[in-house]
């Protein structure tokens, strides 16, 4: 076989893949990312301005980096919330005027910008190096575990890709080994009619 299986690799490490975090460390960033700039913009002037909830928007793009779409559109609705009922007007009540619902709007609107941006950005990084060494590279197909996941990469490549939880990949693995293996043997009986 050409694969190898190694132990811990750098594929979590690599951010331009796949969030880093996940379950309770993804979690503990999403509550930092609503709890840190609220605390710090009700320190700050009250009132409706354009940039109200601005200072929300690089808390959104950290989590959907560290963490992913999810949790950075969990941060958004939350901040949300935030920015109209304590940041806008009188504290602890939803404002429905126009100039409020404009801001977070826009808010909400750059937000899933920068959620969509991180994403796209992911899967075409990872795409194109995945296309790079699916083109014939003669040393093999390495594959690794990662948090109880499977991943196979190429050598020379660094976009791996994730095939899925261990125990399931490897049952999948199991299955086409014995599907090649029925393969082999219903062509050498094949062979072995026609030359009868």
């Amino acid at each position: 076989m050409h694969g190898t299986f190694v132990g811990r690799s750098r594929i979590s490490k690599n951010w331009l893949f796949a969030p880093p975090l996940r379950r309770a460390p993804a979690w503990a960033v999403t509550i930092a990312s609503i709890a840190i700039p609220t605390l710090i913009r009700l320190d700050m002037t009250p009132g409706v301005d354009d940039q109200t909830c601005t200072i929300f928007c690089p808390f959104v793009l950290a989590t959907s980096i560290l963490c992913g779409w999810r949790y950075a559109a969990v941060v958004t609705v939350a901040t949300a919330i935030a920015c109209n009922t304590l940041l806008m007007g009188v504290p602890y009540k939803f404002h429905f005027t126009r100039a409020e619902i404009e801001g977070i709007g826009t808010y909400v609107a750059y937000s899933a910008f920068l959620i969509t941006v991180v994403g796209l950005f992911r899967a075409a990084a990872s795409r194109s190096l995945r296309q790079a060494g699916a083109k014939g590279n003669e040393k093999g197909v390495v594959f690794s575990l990662d948090g109880g996941e499977a991943w196979a990469s190429w050598y020379g490549v660094e976009a791996p890709v994730r095939l899925g939880p261990r125990d399931q990949v490897v049952q999948m693995m199991e299955d086409f080994i014995k599907q090649v293996e029925l393969g082999k043997k219903f062509e050498r009986n094949g062979s072995t009619r026609q030359a009868d």
